[in-house]
């Protein structure tokens, strides 16, 4: 959560139309290097605009927010941008911080020019939304998420400040700010995932596994990645089913990351003679395709992806990808706890793959 603390450490400025919010040694926060200038629409609707060097050099608030005061708050390597009606919700947990995280947004390409919506993951402290109240404030409904009681969401952005207004009660009466609340849990950022290469796993006693009759016969794994080459000599006949949760057009992996993966977890070793089996070579696969053809993906994506894996009854899920974390169990995280108490399938999931170096 970005505490007051990091909030009050910034000046509270009334960003003018086409005025710059300034921080408070005097300069507008740095976001890190761009290349070029860039501009960032908020989920409130208000446009951040950034020159070559990641230095905020503008906030225009969004249409009807007029006199929006803001703050510009650096933590770490980051910069924030914070419309003063989103404090509270930050404060209070209903609002991720990535949202405001211009770094962030910009490096994931949802920058404007990137892109002409927002990917929002919205969760219910009751029932969701109706599919024609979000239309109307600008969002579709992309992927249901049931897992945790959510939808993800597109906003375009040209709507501005509407959905930030429905989900929340921004600008209204107290009231309708109670009755928000009383709906919405949490507004997330549907933050991006990649694949996340691995070592061999010669050294974790596979053989003397199998020796004792362990080889995975009978058990099914889920691969959530960039999908698997069932052509492969290694995995040919044993991927029972493919699905598609990417924006890639099929299930095709085009990456090789999945096709890696999968091999490691239940390849027979036909092409090598069988110098190169997978740990469980008697298993059977079903694969998720839930990163792209460049190896990247929503995390909504990803739940979506676990949640047709558990239905399609797979005891163990594996996913070797990963992103940035943040205090708290985000949707993601909160997905595997959901699915595994329900369903009892184990959830492998890399990690390790980014931190300090010592």
């Amino acid at each position: 959560m970005l505490v007051a603390a990091a909030l009050t450490a910034a000046l509270l400025v009334a960003a003018p139309e086409s005025g710059a919010a300034q921080s408070a040694g005097g300069t507008a926060g740095t976001a890190g290097a761009l290349g070029k200038a860039r501009t960032v629409t908020l989920v409130t609707g208000d446009r951040v605009t950034l020159d070559a060097t990641g230095q905020v050099t503008g906030v225009r608030p969004g249409k009807g927010r007029e006199g929006t005061a803001f703050r510009i708050a650096r933590s770490a390597d980051r910069t924030y941008v914070v419309p003063r009606d989103a404090e509270r919700l930050l404060v209070n947990g209903t609002a991720d911080r990535r949202l405001f995280d211009v770094t962030q947004l910009v490096k994931w390409g949802y920058d404007d020019a990137a892109r002409p919506d927002l990917p929002l993951i919205v969760t219910y402290a009751s029932r969701a939304l109706a599919p024609s109240a979000l239309s109307a404030a600008g969002a579709r409904v992309s992927r249901d998420l049931p897992s945790v009681n959510g939808d993800a969401l597109k906003a375009r952005k040209s709507e501005g400040a509407d959905l930030w207004e429905t989900l929340t009660g921004s600008g209204g009466t107290a009231r309708e700010r109670s009755a928000a609340a009383d709906r919405v849990e949490k507004i997330w950022l549907d933050g991006k995932v990649e694949a996340a290469l691995d070592r061999s796993t010669a050294q974790i006693g596979a053989p003397e596994a199998w020796a004792a009759g362990y080889d995975g016969t009978g058990v099914k794994v889920a691969v959530l990645d960039t999908g698997v080459d069932g052509t492969h000599p290694d995995l040919k006949g044993r991927v029972d089913a493919a699905k598609n949760f990417s924006e890639a057009a099929d299930t095709v992996d085009r990456v090789g990351h999945g096709t890696h993966v999968a091999s490691t977890v239940a390849g027979s070793g036909a092409h090598s003679g069988g110098k190169y089996k997978g740990v469980a070579p008697g298993a059977r696969l079903i694969s998720g395709k839930v990163l792209d053809d460049d190896g990247h993906g929503e995390e909504s994506g990803v739940i979506v992806g676990a949640q047709w894996a558990v239905a399609q009854g797979a005891e163990v899920v594996n996913l070797s990808l990963g992103g940035p974390d943040s205090p708290g169990d985000d949707p993601l995280e909160q997905a595997v706890n959901e699915l595994s108490a329900s369903s009892g399938a184990l959830f492998v999931i890399a990690a390790g793959n980014e931190g300090p170096a010592t």
